[in-house]
């Protein structure tokens, strides 16, 4: 069995958070791994020509509400965690910037079973464009 050193676990949003901690802190636990909590939020600078304030206060409100989901997540958790708030347009190029510099080996995401899961998902196309291993957990549709 592989043994990992540093995971970074992805979530959207608290309810697959919760979900994906419990397997992060098991795994924690029984392999002394570190555990990185974050989540991408999109860079809509890169989208803004015309400085358009309507969507500098629409990533800045994702942002907030993103580092409020973590921080809660934190305090959930009964292991010790680092938190990344990542913001970005090229989520799979960022995310692998971020697993070389960090030394992470395992990335964890979630994915739910939905209409036109397979299309709108990204969680599968991380398989794709990572270099290390990556863990999808099913999260059930309530």
């Amino acid at each position: 069995m592989q043994v990992y050193r540093h995971a970074l676990l992805l979530v959207q949003n608290e309810t697959d958070g919760q979900l994906m901690l419990h397997h992060a802190e098991r795994l924690s636990k029984e392999m002394a791994t570190q555990i990185t909590i974050g989540h991408i939020s999109s860079d809509y600078r890169e989208l803004d020509y015309t400085s358009d304030s309507l969507t500098k206060d629409r990533q800045s409100r994702e942002v907030i509400e993103a580092n409020a989901m973590l921080s809660h997540l934190v305090k959930l958790s009964n292991i010790q965690l680092d938190v990344k708030s990542i913001v970005s347009i090229n989520r799979f190029k960022d995310v692998e910037t971020l697993v070389k510099n960090e030394g992470i080996d395992l990335v964890m995401l979630g994915h739910k079973n939905r209409l036109f899961g397979v299309l709108s998902s990204f969680s599968l196309e991380f398989i794709n464009h990572l270099s290390v291993d990556v863990l999808i957990k099913h999260i059930p549709t309530p």
